[in-house]
């Protein structure tokens, strides 16, 4: 194996790749929007919420044109929500036992267009908050997924090229991320 192919860094998704945690999101989204006189499916939220941006999947379930302080107040709410909601989330046991594997080898980064306080509550309540050296949310960056900059600025933390880095993304928008970045990039399916 030459240089130029050594895996020297793994990034992760959190919702849907390291975690199934659809019933969890739409949970707290239902409860939040529900306060303020709006509904939400469980369906609805996975077929068109899931894996997306809180600003662009809001604003149609909250009549098309809330002002943006409506939508920052029913994801602050949603937040508030989530952890009492995480009963109802699931491990990629698969994924687990790879980075398990990997711990040590390389550092593991974790990318997610989810809110810092969601993301540390889960991996706090599945014992992995210390396997990642770094944990990119929707306030470290710019721009979301679809956009790579997320997993851009994590190579670039660690000074690691893109032809050494694998990511595994599981949504449309996480995996044209990936692909954008210039990463090796492994899909992941339901588990």
């Amino acid at each position: 194996m030459d240089e130029q192919s050594v895996l020297k860094l793994v990034l992760v998704d959190l919702d849907g790749t390291l975690f199934d945690t659809v019933a969890v999101n739409a949970a707290s989204y239902r409860s939040a929007l529900q306060e303020q006189g709006y509904t939400v499916t469980d369906a609805y939220y996975a077929a068109h919420c899931n894996g997306g941006y809180y600003q662009d999947f809001l604003r149609p379930l909250m009549g098309g044109n809330p002002t943006p302080e409506a939508v920052e107040q029913v994801h602050n709410r949603k937040k508030a929500l989530y952890a009492a909601c995480l009963g109802a989330a699931r491990k990629n046991t698969g994924l687990f036992a790879i980075l398990q594997a990997l711990r040590g080898q390389c550092p593991l980064g974790l990318v997610t267009t989810g809110s810092r306080r969601n993301a540390t509550e889960i991996l706090t309540h599945f014992g992995c908050l210390d396997w990642f050296d770094l944990v990119i949310t929707q306030e470290d960056v710019v721009r979301n997924k679809p956009d790579p900059e997320g997993y851009c600025k994590a190579m670039a933390h660690f000074g690691v090229p893109a032809a050494n880095t694998l990511i595994f993304e599981d949504s449309g928008p996480g995996l044209a991320a990936a692909r954008a970045s210039g990463a090796q990039v492994m899909g992941v399916s339901q588990f």
